[in-house]
């Protein structure tokens, strides 16, 4: 009888121990992450009062370091065409000018928050999700008009992504980039007419993208043993 309450617990010991000992060395998450996107530009300023006038396609690429399942990092670059009708000698928009574009190139740095815990499921951690919505906001420079003007910006964005597989995920944004900068029309006729540009700090240029982007991740991050605090 001793011999099998002996068994017994011995047998409830290993029950209960295995899921600690595959929690302990279960596989860590990716940490860097690169892709490419694609979708829509446009801009706010002058030349387009309201937002989505004069439409124009934008690509880019992105690199990522991923912290943890909320945190991450991003270096990003985007082209694209900006777009608006030429100016009345008043520095209006014409309604039947001609339309002018202005391609631009934009490299900025982002810290980006998931509002859930993301990552591919994980049966140890049921907090861990496949999507998430997120947020970002950074610092970044952009060139145009034939990369003669510069300007700085402050991207902040919003967007939801989520996972395909262990090393491939989608993800939809739209990133609005705050100009310091009133002078993103190449038809002079908008730019400082009256010679009151820098006299009003809200009067900025906003130029804004909506898109669609694939990544690959890779890099795992190598697990760590609980109970022996060694590497796997």
């Amino acid at each position: 009888m001793h011999s099998y309450l002996r068994h017994m617990i011995l047998c409830m010991l290993v029950v209960c121990l295995l899921p600690l000992q595959a929690y302990s060395q279960r596989v860590g998450h990716n940490q860097v992450e690169v892709g490419v996107q694609g979708g829509m530009m446009y801009y706010v300023g002058d030349a387009n009062p309201k937002m989505f006038q004069n439409i124009r396609e934008a690509y880019g690429a992105e690199v990522s370091y991923l912290f943890n399942k909320r945190w991450s990092v991003m270096l990003q670059g985007t082209a694209g065409r900006l777009a608006g009708r030429a100016a009345t000698e008043q520095g209006l928009p014409d309604p039947n000018g001609e339309i002018w574009t202005n391609y631009m190139v934009s490299i900025d740095a982002t810290a980006r928050f998931n509002f859930l815990p993301f990552g591919i499921s994980d049966k140890y951690d049921l907090k861990v999700k496949p999507y998430t919505p997120y947020i970002y906001a950074g610092i970044g420079m952009s060139m145009h008009q034939g990369f003669t003007q510069y300007a700085a910006y402050i991207p902040v964005g919003i967007g939801f992504r989520w996972v395909c597989s262990e090393h491939i995920g989608m993800y939809l944004a739209w990133q609005n980039n705050l100009c310091f900068a009133d002078n993103l029309e190449p038809d002079p006729r908008y730019n400082n007419i009256h010679e009151l540009n820098g006299s009003n700090i809200l009067n900025l240029d906003v130029v804004s993208t909506i898109q669609f982007g694939i990544v690959f991740e890779f890099a795992k991050e190598k697990s760590v043993c609980k109970f022996c605090k060694e590497k796997y």
